[in-house]
């Protein structure tokens, strides 16, 4: 029986130990936190169990990928997934808007507010189907099969060095529909002309088809989960052990004050390449820029949102209350009101929110500033987002019970990312979509997963997995 030794408890290295425990392989999983998931977790604070990362999965019904590990996992018959009864809504200056659920119905509702665009809209949605089901036919391809790429897949080569703005603006003349079909930008990048429009059209492809999804309980339950179906095959997970330095065969943690060396056969990497390789003392320079910052305010409510604003009120709800010309999105924000599903994270009528937004502050501004200040500047942020969010809910802030924000500097403390990063590198159209680098080329027996490999979110780290596994067979087979 092979060893194998993932560093790193986030989803794609979660998934991958759980997929090679089941092949057989003696998996050992090291996590520096006191829990597993990364970003894929929550975190109680009295009656709220406040949500990290998940609002909303795509491809959890509809992406091959996804569907046959979680089949094979035994996933879909031990968590409960529940969605939306809408994409999202968007408030802008021009007015709000509703996105409908489904490719059909989103394109109506879309013609009916802008029927000066049909042509564009009918357009929109014919081009990111091409380009989704491209991907779709490339996610079920092994790599050796790359070699035809440029016959099979010319879509995805004719859309690779564009940007969103630059298609968009071929199709498209309306302001404000470009504001709305741009409007969750934020989960990618932080403005659509630097967002590949390759990773936009696979995404929002995936959402208009098969929906978002959110794990019941929180995106801990699939974390905990994969942690402890590698346990149940034979498999261990250790968190509180931080990983100091790494050879061919050999990986060396800490725990406790106490250092351990691991004899391992293959070593699996959920960190970033350049963390990586610093383990194993070897030279390495990154040339891509890493992706964007988050800040985030948890907000525990002593009432059901739902029941005091109606059940007419969305879900993800983006938020424009300045258009600039130059970026619309620069003072935009999503508020998630989880009260809106059946999420499990509260009980007794209280309910739980979430104001999203990048993170304008640098992370090196935010390790300058002493304890007092640091605190000080969260009090003052969560001031100003309060009060732009009763603009929208009205004396929403005399119902918060609970209230904390994170910044990058919160993320770089608790998942340890460069920069405090939770989507991998920029999605750029010169950096997405490159051959996915899951084997390492400079050291023997070494993978990686996560954020690193595809891109940032829940499908792409849990697929990260997906191909390591796959990897690591056909080189296991080849081998013997």
């Amino acid at each position: 029986m092979k060893k194998i030794t993932i560093i790193g408890a986030g989803l794609g290295g979660l998934t991958a130990g759980a997929l090679l425990a089941k092949d057989g392989y003696k998996v050992t999983l090291l996590e520096q936190h006191t829990i597993v998931g990364g970003c894929a977790t929550t975190f109680k604070r009295g009656n709220f169990s406040c949500e990290v990362g998940l609002h909303e999965m795509d491809g959890v019904y509809t992406n091959p990928a996804i569907m046959n590990i979680f089949t094979e996992l035994n996933i879909y018959n031990s968590l409960e997934f529940v969605s939306a009864d809408e994409f999202f809504e968007v408030s802008t200056t021009f007015g709000k808007f509703k996105m409908p659920n489904g490719v059909d119905q989103a394109q109506q509702a879309l013609i009916e507010k802008f029927p000066k665009e049909e042509k564009g809209i009918k357009r929109y949605f014919k081009t990111i189907a091409k380009v989704g089901d491209n991907f779709e036919k490339l996610e079920k391809l092994s790599w050796y099969h790359y070699a035809f790429f440029p016959f099979l897949f010319w879509n995805i080569l004719y859309y690779k060095p564009k940007s969103v703005t630059d298609v968009l603006n071929s199709m498209i003349k309306d302001r404000e529909l470009k504001l709305i079909l741009n409007s969750n930008v934020h989960y990618y990048n932080d403005q659509p002309a630097t967002l590949s429009f390759l990773l936009h059209a696979v995404a929002q492809n995936s959402y208009y088809r098969g929906g978002g999804w959110f794990i019941k309980g929180g995106s801990s339950q699939l974390s905990n989960y994969l942690a402890k179906f590698i346990m149940e095959n034979k498999g261990e997970v250790i968190t509180k052990a931080s990983v100091v330095d790494c050879s061919e065969g050999r990986v060396v943690y800490i725990r406790a004050g106490e250092t351990f060396n691991i004899e391992t056969d293959i070593t699996i990497s959920n960190l970033s390449p350049a963390q990586t390789y610093q383990l194993y003392n070897q030279p390495y320079t990154e040339k891509r820029e890493n992706g964007d910052t988050i800040l985030t305010i948890y907000l525990g409510f002593s009432k059901s949102l739902k029941e005091i604003y109606g059940d007419k009120r969305a879900y993800t709800n983006f938020i424009f209350d300045e258009v600039h010309v130059s970026n619309p999105f620069k003072n935009s924000f999503t508020f998630v009101d989880y009260s809106q599903i059946d999420s499990g994270l509260t009980k007794n009528n209280k309910s739980f929110g979430v104001i999203t937004m990048l993170d304008n502050i640098h992370i090196d501004e935010w390790h300058n500033l002493n304890r007092k200040n640091y605190h000080k500047k969260k009090r003052e942020i969560l001031a100003i987002m309060l009060e732009k969010l009763e603009k929208h809910y009205p004396n929403i802030s005399n119902f918060v019970e609970y209230s904390e924000v994170a910044t990058s500097k919160t993320v770089q403390r608790y998942i340890k990312t460069p920069n405090g990063t939770a989507y991998g590198f920029k999605p750029t159209p010169k950096q997405f979509f490159r051959l996915p680098k899951v084997r390492s080329n400079k050291i023997k027996n070494l993978y990686f997963t996560g954020q690193w490999v595809i891109a940032g979110g829940f499908r792409p780290a849990i697929m990260s997995g997906g191909m390591c596994r796959e990897r690591i067979n056909i080189q296991e087979i080849h081998l013997s």
